[in-house]
């Protein structure tokens, strides 16, 4: 099912993966659920965070850094 993006649920992943809180399947399943089934990528990821939020560099890199991990970590299995 495709997810709408502008939605609470949709800020507090970005909220929970910009501040270490989830786990790799949390990370996964939420890029999935808001960006894949849409046809988006880590890109438009990148763009949320860079046009529709306040956080500071370090927390948007700390969020794209953790599903990039969780990313790699899948495909190595």
């Amino acid at each position: 099912m495709v997810q709408n993006r502008a939605t609470e649920d949709h800020k507090l992943y970005l909220f929970e993966l910009a501040h270490g809180n989830l786990n790799n399947e949390e990370i996964i399943k939420g890029f999935i659920k808001y960006y894949v089934l849409s046809g988006f990528t880590l890109g438009n990821l990148q763009d949320d965070y860079m046009f529709h939020t306040h956080y500071p560099i370090e927390r948007v890199q700390v969020g794209l850094q953790s599903l990039r991990a969780a990313l790699e970590s899948v495909a190595e299995v």
